[in-house]
């Protein structure tokens, strides 16, 4: 399996999230995951918006023009164009929400299933990395983005000599929700890291907590404010300009 990555530390770019923003966000309302959210949009409707590309090369997928434009709209690109610029009016103080959100992010990582989930859920408090790159300059009161969408800050940061150390001092529930016992959750690191970058590194233990705000709630109100009928106009607008 492959390792994981150093984390990004770039500046968080809107439209480089909001692809996996909307995805997400979009996916969360049909499977009824995120409670909090009413978006006034029919399971057709939804899936027709989180539909791939097809065979046309001519013809994007519906999601990524909506991207595309509601990128536009929640930046300042959209006064530059007539047909947005009603949307981008609508939308300012949400637009700058978004923005001053993504401005706080001090670190980029990406999870698989089910610990994204998990950590979404807030049923994973503790993320476990090998200590070197830029882990090492995570600390307390950072942002970590995980997978470009959810939000997390960091609560404490904790050094280990290894995985087996972390798991039995920061409480397997909280590293590996689910896995029953410590020797399965070592092995489960072994997944991702070898013993020797294990022994040469050590671990570090991020312990992590979940804002209030996060993007995705976001873009949620975004998407609520035009309902299915303002996403029609939306697209119809953005689509005249491009074709």
């Amino acid at each position: 399996m492959e390792q994981p990555s150093s984390p990004g530390t770039k500046p968080v770019n809107l439209r480089e999230c909001m692809e996996s923003l909307l995805r997400f966000t979009l996916r969360s309302h049909l499977d009824e995951t995120v409670s909090s959210f009413d978006l006034d949009l029919t399971r057709e409707g939804c899936l027709h918006l989180l539909e791939e590309d097809t065979d046309s090369t001519e013809k994007p997928a519906v999601y990524k023009l909506l991207v595309r434009a509601l990128s536009e709209c929640l930046t300042s690109e959209a006064d530059k164009n007539p047909n947005l610029e009603k949307y981008s009016k609508l939308f300012y103080g949400l637009g700058h929400d978004l923005v001053n959100m993504l401005k706080k992010v001090n670190f980029e990582l990406h999870v698989q299933e089910p610990y994204f989930t998990q950590l979404k859920d807030g049923l994973k408090t503790v993320e476990g990395r090998c200590a070197l790159g830029d882990y090492m300059r995570i600390s307390s009161g950072a942002f970590i983005l995980f997978n470009k969408c959810l939000l997390l800050e960091v609560q404490d940061v904790h050094h280990y000599t290894s995985f087996l150390e972390m798991l039995r001092v920061e409480g397997l529930a909280k590293v590996l929700p689910g896995i029953k016992s410590i020797e399965e959750g070592v092995r489960v690191y072994r997944n991702f890291y070898p013993e020797e970058k294990e022994r040469m590194n050590g671990v570090v233990a991020i312990r992590v907590a979940k804002p209030a705000d996060q993007p995705y709630a976001v873009l949620a109100r975004v998407l609520s404010e035009l309902k299915s009928t303002g996403i029609k106009s939306l697209l119809d607008d953005y689509t005249a300009r491009v074709t």
